[in-house]
């Protein structure tokens, strides 16, 4: 049966399974996609027999592979057993991901280097535990492949509650008519699994801890193999992401992101572990790519999550009392603060939760996110900038403790107290107080960076460039200000 395969036809629905959206599930449409998720398990059985018996025939095992994965989230209720197949069969086969051993993360080591695909950074935020060099992203996936078998059984273990359906269906699919109780179809809402289902032994540990912690309990009965459970789901991500990435498309950004903090959030120091600090800094680097950011959207509603607020609050908390400055946890505590997004994230920062700026210790090269996006457009919240103000000249905010911060909040106090726009008495008044106290200000660090500075700079070790000397409008309007200052005070 090896011909079929060659059957463009074939290739192309199999393709257009990969691609198009989850169909709707609705009374009428229930019966219908039974018949053709049994009609695709039937091509994929096919490609396994043929593939085991004619390697030659395995050029199509990677889109088989996707096809195997897309199956696997669209599955209704009643077919666990062919689900289970599925992943015992195909989804964590290495002979269906040929990329592991063809030179696939050889690839992914070249297409960093090269910046291929992305034109952010490609240092891998570091670790406050780390005792050697973090493995590029090509390493990490070819340990990943390696450990499959391992991925597999990790997977298997987070849906054995399912047990009970699984029985009940193989029953009625191997035909043993003694044991089935009904002939009606169970009932279908949705898929078997979640659309995010490859998150879901991380967000299954987080929610016990995170229920446990609502009652008012100490979290004490996590599983024993943590660090092994994380680190494989954090491989299976990596895999998809790199080389099945249209498994993943339909899951937001901000829903992925959120998945991945949930690593900070279960175990106090699990994200210090070193497998599973180098895989969640792997996918942090590679979430940071402009592709996604542009996608991210955060005032969107994420499924599982009631409000995005109340996880940053949580996951916040978290690293001041946990993080002991880790850059990695730092870059996800920074993430949403991009000027794009609401004002409240940062507010609260800068206000309530100022302490954690000297934890923010992100260095400039590590953080994978262009500065631009914090920095453009310049703030107009007037209350965010007299927090950054305060936060600078106080000394709360140090270029040496906080330098990504540090940059964002110098650049915009610098086009605020310069900017001459027609604004409110009240902002006018509020810029122009800025401006007299910067430059009385006896930091004369502080005060040269908030009066030169010029624009970002990725190879200035501060993260800007400064002025020689001030241009002439500049010159004039701080002049004319700070003159006006004396005036008053001579006048009384």
């Amino acid at each position: 049966f090896s011909f079929i395969m060659g059957y463009k036809g074939l290739q192309n629905y199999l393709r257009e399974i990969s691609e198009c959206p989850t169909p709707p599930v609705t009374p009428s449409s229930n019966w219908l996609l039974r018949h053709e998720y049994h009609f695709q398990y039937f091509v994929l059985s096919l490609l396994y027999k043929v593939t085991a018996m004619y390697p030659e025939h395995s050029q199509h095992a990677s889109l088989c592979h996707s096809v195997s994965i897309t199956l696997l989230s669209r599955l209704l209720p009643g077919s666990e057993h062919l689900a289970h197949k599925i992943i015992s069969s195909f989804t964590f086969n290495p002979v269906f991901m040929p990329e592991g051993s063809s030179g696939g993360p050889q690839a992914a080591d070249l297409s960093d280097i090269l910046h291929i695909t992305s034109d952010a950074k490609q240092v891998l935020p570091g670790s406050v535990a780390a005792v050697s060099v973090t493995p590029s992203r090509g390493a990490l996936l070819e340990e990943a492949f390696k450990d499959l078998p391992s991925i597999q059984a990790c997977y298997l273990i987070h849906f054995a509650h399912m047990k009970q359906a699984l029985d009940y269906s193989k029953v009625v699919y191997q035909e043993r008519t003694c044991f089935v109780w009904t002939a009606m179809l169970p009932e279908a809402k949705g898929p078997i699994l979640p659309s995010d289902w490859s998150f879901l032994p991380l967000i299954n540990l987080y929610n016990k801890v995170a229920n446990a912690e609502t009652k008012g309990n100490n979290v004490n009965s996590l599983p024993p193999d943590l660090v092994n459970t994380v680190t494989r789901n954090l491989q299976w991500i990596l895999l998809l992401e790199t080389w099945r990435p249209s498994s993943l498309q339909t899951i937001p950004t901000a829903a992925k992101l959120a998945r991945l903090a949930c690593v900070f959030l279960t175990g106090s120091d699990l994200f210090l572990e070193g497998p599973v600090h180098s895989y969640t800094a792997a996918l942090t680097v590679f979430y940071c790519q402009p592709k996604f950011m542009e996608s991210l959207k955060l005032d969107a509603p994420l499924p599982g999550l009631a409000s995005f607020y109340d996880f940053y609050m949580d996951l916040l908390e978290q690293f001041e009392a946990v993080s002991f400055g880790d850059p990695l946890f730092g870059t996800f505590v920074l993430l949403p603060l991009q000027r794009r997004f609401g004002v409240q994230l940062r507010q609260v920062l800068f206000g309530e939760h100022v302490s954690s700026l000297r934890s923010l210790s992100v260095p400039l090269k590590e953080f994978p996110i262009p500065l631009t996006l914090y920095t453009s457009p310049p703030e107009d919240n007037l209350n965010l900038l007299r927090l950054y103000f305060r936060s600078l000249v106080t000394g709360a905010l140090h270029q040496a403790w906080c330098p990504v911060l540090y940059v964002v909040a110098i650049s915009h106090m610098n086009s605020f107290i310069y900017s001459q726009e027609r604004v409110t008495e009240e902002v006018d008044a509020a810029r122009k107080n800025m401006l007299r106290k910067t430059y009385l200000l006896v930091d004369e660090g502080l005060k040269k960076h908030l009066l030169y500075y010029k624009r970002l700079s990725s190879n200035s070790p501060v993260g800007f460039d400064l002025y020689d000397t001030l241009p002439p409008l500049r010159e004039k309007y701080l002049q004319a200000v700070t003159e006006r200052q004396q005036q008053a005070k001579k006048a009384i």
